[in-house]
């Protein structure tokens, strides 16, 4: 009857392990390789001298790159959450005689919408990012190569980077930048709506990280 009993708790307890290591998430510590120079014109292009508390970046392979920020105020009251988009991309290349010609176009003002978050539901973003970053990536695995699209994370000053998350916490990272975007362009009437959606959000990320860790 034991043995019977310990069988059974095996075969309930093996789908949930084996359902955790199928959770493959391809993000690593830093920039990948050739990448930095890119990444960097576009991050100082998006934030223009200021420090973002919180950003995601996308750097696709063609097509222009974009962003979402969150910016701590200075006089400790509501913060700046801003969307931004390249006007051209920045990282172009040209043919000419012989070759391929690659720069860093970074001249035109990127097109840019603002609005303020409540400092304390943009506290609770940035903890949560931060603790479902901590939880997907290894701090001793870095940044893989990446030919498609690559996001860029970057919480208080840690970047993480890869391809978009499909599974665990973090897959729920990309969804909250949508809502973050929508907030952005929304009008002040709007904003509660975003607001009660991202903390709904952020309460499934929250259980997640419960069960991953």
């Amino acid at each position: 009857m034991r043995h019977a009993l310990a069988l059974l708790v095996m075969l309930a307890v093996a789908p949930v392990a084996q359902a955790k290591s199928e959770c493959q998430v391809d993000l690593g510590q830093g920039w990948p390789p050739a990448t930095e120079n890119h990444g960097s014109a576009v991050e100082n292009l998006f934030t223009a001298g200021d420090e973002p508390a919180l950003s995601l970046v996308r750097l696709p392979p063609r097509g222009k790159e974009s962003g979402v920020m969150l910016i701590r105020p200075s006089n400790g009251k509501a913060w700046t959450l801003r969307a931004a988009a390249a006007a051209e991309r920045v990282d172009a290349m040209e043919s000419i005689p012989g070759g391929i010609s690659r720069s860093l176009k970074t001249d035109s003002a990127p097109k840019v919408r603002e609005s303020v978050m409540p400092p304390a539901l943009a506290e609770r973003l940035v903890d949560a990012w931060a603790r479902a970053l901590q939880v997907a990536v290894p701090a001793e695995r870095d940044a893989a190569f990446q030919d498609g699209e690559l996001l860029v994370f970057t919480v208080d000053g840690q970047r993480v980077s890869g391809s978009e998350p499909g599974c665990g916490p973090s897959r729920l990272l990309s969804r909250q930048a949508e809502i973050l975007i929508d907030a952005a362009g929304s009008k002040d009437k709007n904003l509660p709506k975003r607001w009660r959606a991202l903390i709904k959000s952020l309460n499934e990320l929250d259980a997640q990280i419960a069960k991953a860790r």
